[in-house]
């Protein structure tokens, strides 16, 4: 699939990807929470918009409807404006391989954003293998 290659130029090799987003990804029905997982994990990790939708597009055929498609671009556009949105979205950063949520600074003096690894956490089963719908996931690729 041509679009998960351009997406992994981003993000590496799918089986680097927790497995909850591929699994939210391709066999989750669409809805707010988990667009707003997907958007914080494509978002985050510095996906375009238009190529991490047209990769959940490609992915789940549900997701090919104007609602969700307005969902998940009013999302993005909420963590590019909001730093609220940005720190209180958890998200799986592909370069830390750690969970993390963004320090926001709440003066432009303070230090620049930057992830933040959120304690306490175990991080997240990576991979195709590891997802509950290893088939039907498979078959897509």
């Amino acid at each position: 699939m041509l679009l998960l290659q351009a997406v992994g130029q981003y993000l590496g090799s799918i089986n680097t990807w927790p497995a909850c987003i591929i699994t939210n990804l391709f066999a989750e029905t669409p809805s707010l929470p988990v667009v707003e997982y997907l958007t914080a994990f494509f978002a985050g990790n510095d996906v375009p918009t238009s190529l991490a939708y047209r990769l959940y597009k490609a992915c789940n055929p549900e997701a090919a409807n104007d609602l969700v498609r307005q969902v998940f671009y009013t999302r993005y556009s909420l963590w590019h404006a909001s730093p609220t949105v940005r720190r209180h979205s958890m998200y799986y950063d592909v370069c830390m391989k750690k969970l993390v949520r963004r320090n926001v600074p709440y003066s432009t003096e303070l230090l620049e954003e930057s992830p933040v690894p959120v304690p306490g956490l175990r991080p997240p089963r990576l991979g195709v293998e590891n997802t509950p719908t290893l088939l039907m996931i498979n078959a897509a690729l």
